[in-house]
């Protein structure tokens, strides 16, 4: 008894091991590759505007909270089924079976990471999501200053702006006050006006993106070609503005979705939100709690299609991880669908991806420690089977 004891606990901190390992680097690995889609959505924007390194940096960290929703449950599936799966492939398994250890003793430790695992995305979903979201849109904003900041650009003809032309005799940088300016606004194709002034400032407005001109002793110089119609312009005190918003590839990126806001905002929102706009906001907010639960859904998952696939291939542990993350949330589409069409309770319908998990899982587990040969795919088939006939 003793020595099964000190098995189990060897053979605990070992696949602790084992797993952290590959579940760390499939987690940066996926993470990584998710996070780049979104950063090409901006590179124009860091490549033509000579962002520094440390706010690319920037992007990529606080880019990275909404994608490990879906990578953390997902890192857990692949990590477990393949360190299982090999241990099964190498004869460990059966190893342990034949020194009278029960296979279900790996529920120990593959959930006690299960339960990290969710903590950890609990954590994320309610509270680095929402702040991440609101740090990267002020450094989205301040990469635009950066780009389209003319206050440094004395002498020049600065066009970052599109369809605007600024240029800048002086630069008073300390008070931040400029001299000899000239501004030419070709936006609108059927008026044409360009502005000069003496002296002025600049300021822009970080929330509305509004970019505006304070001039002094100038002119205002309009051609509009469709009248064929010229004007002049003397002015003493002059506000000139334009909004930037335009230089984003997607603007609409820098609004607050609902999976970015937190419990408060949800809530605020719905004060003033239509029937079906509700029910989005309600399933946000209880997605927040039954996605990270995934993870312990997958848990009744991984064990028997880790030690069970010993006669279909290394590579089939990845395999499966690729095809119930897919799943998965094809299926929490196919709830949230269904479940806006026929008016499901909320809660029912952000959890019924768990269950059905949670269900395959036990099933796959009434033979855990069976010798028998068959294929993790012939029992999901059995399982199809018999549903089918059930449901007919």
């Amino acid at each position: 008894m003793e020595f099964v004891q000190k098995l189990h606990r060897k053979f605990y901190i070992y696949l602790l091991k084992e797993i952290s390992y590959i579940f760390l680097l499939s987690l940066g690995v996926l993470t990584f590759i998710l996070v780049l889609s979104r950063i090409g959505k901006i590179a124009d924007l860091v490549i033509n505007k000579g962002v520094e390194a440390k706010d690319i940096i920037l992007i990529i960290v606080y880019s990275s909270p909404p994608y490990l929703t879906f990578t953390l449950p997902m890192a857990f599936l692949l990590s477990t089924i393949v360190v299982l799966g090999r241990l099964s492939t190498e004869n460990e398994i059966l190893a342990l079976k034949a020194s009278g250890v029960d296979l279900k003793c790996l529920f120990i430790p593959i959930t006690a990471i299960g339960v990290i695992i969710t903590l950890v995305a609990l954590l994320n979903a309610n509270l680095l999501i929402p702040k991440s979201g609101d740090l990267f849109r002020t450094t989205l904003i301040n990469i635009i200053k950066k780009g389209i900041t003319i206050e440094d650009k004395e002498g020049v003809f600065n066009d970052t702006i599109p369809g605007i032309v600024i240029y800048i005799n002086k630069v008073d940088t300390k008070n931040k006050f400029l001299s000899g300016i000239i501004v030419s606004d070709d936006r609108d194709k059927d008026v044409k006006q360009t502005i000069s002034a003496s002296k002025g400032f600049i300021n822009l407005d970080p929330v509305s993106l509004d970019l505006y001109f304070i001039l002094e002793e100038g002119t205002l110089h309009r051609w509009e070609k469709i009248d064929d119609v010229y004007r002049n312009l003397s002015f003493k005190n002059y506000t000139y503005s334009m909004n930037l918003g335009n230089m984003l590839p997607h603007s609409r990126e820098l609004r607050k979705r609902p999976y970015e806001m937190d419990r408060k905002e949800l809530n605020k929102a719905l004060l003033n939100a239509n029937e079906t706009d509700r029910y989005d906001l309600l399933l946000e907010i209880y997605k927040k709690i039954s996605i990270p639960l995934s993870s312990l859904a997958f848990v009744l998952l991984t064990i028997p299609l880790g030690i069970k696939r010993k006669i279909e291939g290394k590579f089939s542990g990845l395999l499966y991880s690729l095809f119930l993350f897919i799943f998965y949330y094809i299926l929490m589409a196919l709830t949230e669908n269904i479940g806006k069409t026929v008016h499901l309770p909320v809660f029912i319908t952000s959890f019924i991806p768990n269950i059905v998990i949670a269900i395959i899982g036990l099933y796959l587990l009434k033979h855990l420690n069976d010798e028998e040969r068959s294929r993790v795919s012939q029992k999901l088939r059995h399982l199809w089977v018999y549903c089918f006939e059930k449901i007919r």
